[in-house]
């Protein structure tokens, strides 16, 4: 048995998961929910490109395939014994993801699609009036709804919003300065541009933040949600894509002005964490004292399973589980091939434990997204958060 870093609480959820309800030999949830409505990017997505697999490298979910396999929400749904967390959107070509359409299968409620971000200005011509803009999926959902005590929302984004800040940033350190720009004014266009891209990007994320919790409050809590649980934005430079991604910033550095490609590094890694920071305490600061949000702290639990990988039974936290193309920065991965069956076929990479198992305690099944255990142990924590809400 693996060991977990569970305290009482986290063992009560995890107690609850199993055996479906409360303490005191009730074993019915202490919420009634009956509804789940997800919204967010590929960390929540559970199958908007299924029918791309072929084609393009997509899987069901943007992890490890397999039929019993299950992502975050799909686990604290069930929970609630909410077994279907089909996708209300689905994919329909590769110029993905503009070829987007709703999804015709009835009661699907997971409206979360792989790429969205919260300010999706720079990406589509329809911009953030597409799907991929986590705010039209809460807009979607809401059209003619009216919501109450039995329904649940688990919500996540800005990960992808993170990425595109801090690859801009990193351009802009190596002189190219359009694109931070760029991207700045889709959102602060008033912002004094002649401050340091530091306070810059503060001021960026600050709004960010904002723009995600007003969206939230205008579809969801308006509309008469009381249980809202929304994930905030976990720490992208510990993740495999961004590991590599600060090596090539740093030996850009180094090659320019030797020595200094370490400190570079540092420094890089420091502001992007600083303004993922700034993100998590807007949103705390917006949803305090609401009773009907919680906000899940994923960007401290993430940080911890990096630091002390044994006490959650992982066994590595930096390397993918799915096999790459390339290597680095240039590391492509197919997920539709990514499977269960075959990762146990694989002779173990060099130094994995485990057996056929070694892939199971893996943090990352690519450079950016959960293994399957990674989705159980965010469960995990959003169960444990539910259970100190009084709401599991």
């Amino acid at each position: 048995m693996h060991s977990f870093k569970v305290l009482a609480l986290g063992l009560s959820a995890a107690l609850l998961v199993a055996c479906g309800g409360g303490g005191n030999g009730d074993q019915s949830t202490k919420v009634s929910i009956t509804s789940v409505r997800v919204m967010g990017d590929s960390l929540s997505d559970s199958g908007t490109f299924d029918s791309l697999s072929d084609a393009s490298g997509f899987g069901r979910i943007f992890s490890v395939q397999g039929s019993d396999v299950k992502i975050w929400t799909e686990l604290v749904a069930a929970s609630y014994g909410v077994n279907t967390l089909c996708n209300y959107y689905t994919a329909t070509g590769t110029d993905t993801p503009t070829g987007i359409t709703k999804n015709m299968t009835a009661g699907c409620s997971n409206y979360a699609i792989g790429g969205a971000r919260i300010n999706n200005a720079l990406k589509l011509p329809d911009r953030n009036a597409s799907p991929s803009a986590v705010g039209t999926q809460l807009r979607e959902a809401a059209v003619g709804a009216t919501y109450g005590p039995r329904d649940l929302f688990l919500i996540d984004g800005g990960g992808n919003d993170a990425a595109d800040l801090a690859e801009a940033y990193l351009y802009a350190t190596f002189g190219l300065t359009g694109g931070f720009d760029a991207l700045l004014n889709t959102l602060v266009p008033t912002r004094d541009k002649t401050a340091n891209m530091s306070t810059q990007g503060t001021v960026y994320m600050t709004a960010l933040a904002n723009n995600f919790y007003d969206s939230i409050q205008a579809s969801v809590l308006d509309k008469g949600a009381s249980h809202v649980a929304i994930v905030n934005l976990p720490g992208i430079t510990v993740t495999p894509r961004f590991l590599a991604t600060l090596d090539f910033a740093a030996s850009v550095a180094e090659g320019a002005k030797p020595g200094t490609g370490p400190a570079a590094r540092a420094a890089a890694d420091t502001q992007i964490k600083n303004w993922i920071s700034v993100f998590n305490a807007q949103l705390k600061t917006r949803a305090a004292g609401n009773k009907s949000v919680i906000v899940v702290d994923l960007n401290t639990e993430m940080d911890n399973q990096v630091k002390n990988p044994a006490q959650y039974g992982l066994t590595n936290v930096t390397t993918p589980a799915c096999p790459a193309t390339g290597t680095g920065v240039d590391a492509t991965y197919n997920f539709a091939t990514c499977t269960a069956a075959t990762l146990s076929a694989m002779t173990p990479p060099a130094g994995a434990t485990g057996g056929a198992n070694w892939w199971k305690t893996y943090a990352f099944s690519d450079g950016f997204h959960p293994t399957p255990y990674g989705h159980k142990l965010l469960a995990q924590l959003v169960n444990k958060e539910l259970v100190l809400a009084g709401w599991l």
